[in-house]
């Protein structure tokens, strides 16, 4: 059976750390470890996504395990923004969601992750929009919401690959719909050629 470390440890603080250091700690080893700066190395892809899955562990145990009361309020406010930054997506006012996001005060959270990512998913970012998503679902891998909008986004991604931007609302990506502009020039040109009295 695989021992358990001690999360205080796992995340470099001390027992008796403000919130806002463990929460400090806890992003410094985040971008310290995300997996996409390894895309190259398969070996330390692999190692860094097991250190990811321990940080996140060990962030998660010692804030269940914090007791302060005005952390509580800053969370349950926290939680407020989350509630009207969904009524906003799902209205359609991603500007206005992304807004409220912004005023969060613990942007670790796999929620902020996760509505920052169904931002960009539901505008076709899908190359942003799965990296936010995959953080939230490897975050809280048991939240069902997270892990079926991930998969979505994987399988929105490969049927509208593009590497410059998001598709438009025709379902093209910005290539074709450029490949399709210049036909239609050159169309036109052809056809003003002929009204000139061209050959």
């Amino acid at each position: 059976m695989k021992k358990l470390k001690d999360p205080y440890e796992v995340l470099g603080v001390r027992r008796d750390a403000t919130k806002e250091e463990i929460r400090e700690a806890y992003r410094d080893l985040i971008k310290r470890y995300h997996p996409d700066q390894f895309h190259n190395n398969p070996d330390m892809k692999a190692l860094a996504e097991e250190k990811i899955k321990e940080v996140n562990e060990a962030y998660k145990y010692i804030l269940d395990h914090f007791d302060d009361p005005k952390e509580s309020s800053n969370s349950s406010g926290d939680e407020e923004i989350f509630k009207m930054a969904r009524q906003k997506i799902d209205s359609g006012d991603y500007y206005g969601a992304q807004d409220l996001l912004v005023k969060v005060e613990d942007k670790s959270k796999p929620e902020w992750y996760f509505l920052s990512g169904l931002i960009y998913f539901k505008q076709g970012w899908y190359d942003k929009a799965e990296s936010y998503l995959k953080f939230a679902h490897e975050a809280d891998p048991s939240n069902k919401e997270y892990e079926e909008v991930y998969k979505q986004c994987l399988r929105a991604g490969k049927m509208n690959y593009d590497p410059t931007g998001p598709v438009n609302q025709g379902g093209m990506n910005e290539e074709t719909a450029t490949c399709l502009s210049c036909c239609a020039t050159l169309a036109c040109m052809d056809i003003c050629c002929h009204c000139m009295g061209g050959i």
